[in-house]
């Protein structure tokens, strides 16, 4: 099997199937929705003593743009300010 760039991060396809694996080797089921996800992530964590369990508690990876470059601290600052205005 060739892999291209070998030193990427894992694709999406490779980190469900990762999480396949691993749920299955540990006798969990696969959750269906995303509720279900948040749930059995937020149980693992507590079981495995992580100090913010809850994925609100985790802080927000900083996304990139299509071409790989930081988001702007402008283009931040409006979606910080878009979430708040959602969020009221």
């Amino acid at each position: 099997m060739s892999i291209n760039r070998p030193e990427a991060p894992p694709t999406t396809r490779q980190v469900y199937a990762l999480a396949g694996a691993l749920c299955e080797r540990m006798g969990e089921e696969f959750p269906k929705t995303r509720g279900d996800a948040s749930e059995t992530i937020e149980r693992l964590r507590i079981e495995n003593g992580h100090p913010s369990p809850k994925l609100e508690d985790a802080p927000r990876a900083l996304r990139r743009r299509r071409d790989g470059k930081p988001k702007s601290e402008k283009t931040l600052a409006f979606a910080r300010l878009a979430r708040e205005l959602r969020d009221e």
